[in-house]
């Protein structure tokens, strides 16, 4: 079963927690009331995520982040305020998710976050793109939200990926992607097209990549049947919104 460590100095939003996990059933949890006890949490068990109070009475200023990316865990982060160092905390640090601790539903965000982390483990993502910076990049922070990744560099892998891996649900692309010597040269834009035109993968959501001093690229990847685009440099907060929403189950 899951394993999962709340780390809360309130007592109300931890018994909400307590109530809503009991009744969900799907979850085995700790929780912790400051950062001296999550350590004894986290020498104990090992735990597949954690939900952590930014500001904790024995540890200010996203200390409880730290401990947590130090086990290997990418943390759920509550906080009062979104502030810049908060946004470069999120940029820089391993963290899943944040959420404003005045939110009304803020528990219940918290739990469906977490099943769809589970729901996610059964989904691939494509990465069609030569940098392999990007493509470290990208992976990177797909992977602390369970999906497969798969990357190619090419527009014929990608094609093959997609047939051989039904479960793909989105395909990243950049118009710039490496040539086969002795096949006909076919760019992310040429990809993309032929992926819409053949309508072998009607469910399969498109994400196109393009660079801040070539934005019109993304009027093209539209006309040929992308979803969406992101204009590179982006940031992950922002990311992780596009990918969410243009999974499209």
């Amino acid at each position: 079963m899951v394993r999962l460590l709340i780390v809360e100095k309130s007592v109300i939003i931890c018994a909400v927690f307590k109530r809503l996990l009991n009744d969900d059933g799907n979850f085995l949890f700790d929780i912790a009331h400051s950062y001296s006890e999550a350590e004894e949490f986290l020498l104990q068990h090992s735990y597949d995520y954690a939900v952590g109070d930014r500001t904790l009475p024995d540890a200010k200023d996203g200390k409880v982040i730290s401990l947590l990316n130090k086990h290997g865990i990418a943390p759920i982060v509550y906080t009062k305020e979104i502030d810049e160092e908060f946004i470069e905390s999120f940029e820089s640090a391993n963290i899943i998710d944040y959420i404003l601790k005045h939110r009304h539903d803020n528990v219940v965000y918290v739990l469906e976050k977490l099943k769809r982390l589970e729901a996610n483990k059964k989904k691939a993502i494509l990465i069609a793109h030569t940098s392999l910076t990007y493509v470290n990049y990208l992976k990177n922070n797909l992977e602390m939200h369970n999906f497969q990744v798969i990357a190619v560099s090419n527009s014929y892998e990608a094609l093959a990926e997609l047939d051989k891996h039904p479960n793909i649900k989105l395909l990243i692309v950049d118009k710039e992607l490496a040539n086969i010597q002795g096949l006909s040269e076919m760019n992310g834009l040429q990809l993309v097209r032929k992926i819409r035109e053949t309508k072998n993968h009607e469910n399969l959501a498109i994400l196109s990549l393009a660079n801040e001093s070539t934005s019109y690229t993304t009027s093209f990847f539209l006309n040929e049947g992308a979803d969406d685009f992101l204009i590179m440099p982006f940031s992950r907060d922002e990311f992780y919104k596009r990918i969410y929403q243009n999974l499209k189950d």
